[in-house]
């Protein structure tokens, strides 16, 4: 497994997975709401930079920046809403880390093709697959479930 997938110990290890909770949060939001011009681009430009693994943590913190101005543009009213229902949270990725074996496994998967999509600038049925990996990390969902999401995900990269 690539050292940037794997539980973090220094502070740009922490920011990236900032960055990627951030993003898991924005993915989220444009389930009830629309996506603005910019946040395909916003979230693949995220993407692409968490999979650096010497990105410095200045330039993630200012990524992070930008996914949250770009999360509160999608979803305005989540910010100062009086009754959070939790749907836009960023992801907190101590749940990963310290999730079961097979779990861990499978989400790990699914975060390396949602790199790889990324990295192809995708469009239509990738770009959603992008989204619907992400959306897909902060469920609670068993193998049985995780792994159709995996898979076609990984047909699309093969594409």
């Amino acid at each position: 497994m690539p050292e940037l997938l794997k539980a973090p110990v220094t502070p740009a290890q922490q920011a990236r997975d900032t960055l990627l909770g951030a993003l898991v949060g924005l993915a989220r939001a444009t389930t009830s709401e629309p996506k603005t011009d910019d946040t395909d681009e916003v979230l693949n430009a995220g993407l692409r930079l968490a999979a650096q693994p010497d990105a410095p943590e200045e330039r993630l913190q200012r990524m992070l920046a930008i996914v949250q101005t770009e999360k509160h543009r999608v979803a305005p009213g989540c910010a100062t809403c009086a009754m959070p229902c939790g749907n836009t949270n960023d992801y907190d990725f101590v749940r990963l880390w310290a999730a079961p074996e097979s779990i861990h496994t499978l989400k790990l998967q699914m975060l390396s093709t949602a790199f790889a999509l990324a990295q192809k600038r995708p469009q239509g049925q990738a770009q959603a697959a992008v989204y619907q990996l992400l959306f897909t990390l902060a469920e609670d969902w068993d193998e049985e479930l995780l792994t159709p999401v995996v898979q076609h995900a990984e047909e699309l990269c093969r594409e």
